[in-house]
């Protein structure tokens, strides 16, 4: 995998912000897992109102994203967190996101491409 750091979008912004803080959750901070999931409903609320929509592909990633940070936030689902994290390294520092290859495949999503 090569190194892609797209800084220049908002988008990015988003899951570096989201990244660094469950890092910080990771480390002993809990409050980064409500940052986290605070930032999150905001990039899923910014991308609804950008495309107008409740189904376009973008906003469907942050759909899902929402729902494993929720998840995540149950009792006894601690340990889903470092996947997470592992997730949001991936997006963040090599522009790979696991949810959007698995939406991609979805038959609702005939024709849309990674890139």
């Amino acid at each position: 995998m090569k190194l892609t750091i797209k800084y220049q979008t908002l988008d990015w912004w988003f899951w570096a912000i989201i990244c660094a803080a469950i890092g910080l959750g990771l480390i002993g901070l809990p409050w980064g897992y409500t940052a986290a999931l605070a930032v999150s409903v905001a990039n899923l609320i910014y991308f609804i109102a950008r495309d107008r929509s409740l189904t376009s592909f973008p906003v469907q990633v942050r759909e899902v994203w929402l729902a494993f940070m929720l998840i995540a936030m149950l009792p006894g689902m601690g340990w889903f967190y470092p996947l997470l994290f592992l997730g949001m390294i991936l997006v963040v520092f090599f522009d790979r996101c696991g949810i959007a290859r698995m939406l991609v495949l979805m038959p609702w999503n005939k024709g849309v491409s990674l890139k």
